[in-house]
């Protein structure tokens, strides 16, 4: 990645990015575990990581995302989750992203 910059006012103050049409830091941060988990196509991949070059707000939140993310796999990789739980935990990002989309 290239030296991010400081937005201004930090995450979300204006939401729109130079570097990239259409990416601010609320989009970027909301589909930040997908990037992390390589659940998007190239091009959602590449606005994604165009802003996090761009914005060192969003890119402090990428990496403690990474690092819980990381420590969460090292705590937890002997035992599966109950299917109920999967499910429950599903269906509530769903709703989130839903939601928060629709707005």
């Amino acid at each position: 990645m290239t030296p991010a910059r400081d937005h201004d006012a930090g995450a979300g103050s204006s939401g729109q990015l130079a570097a990239g049409p259409g990416t601010d830091c609320s989009e970027a941060l909301l589909r930040v575990y997908e990037y992390l988990d390589g659940e998007m196509g190239e091009a959602d991949v590449a606005k994604i990581k165009s802003h996090l070059d761009e914005c060192t707000a969003c890119l402090k939140q990428y990496h403690l995302d990474e690092a819980l993310k990381a420590v969460i796999k090292r705590s937890c990789s002997s035992e599966a989750a109950p299917v109920e739980l999967r499910a429950t935990i599903l269906q509530r990002i769903t709703t989130i992203r839903y939601t928060t989309w629709e707005q």
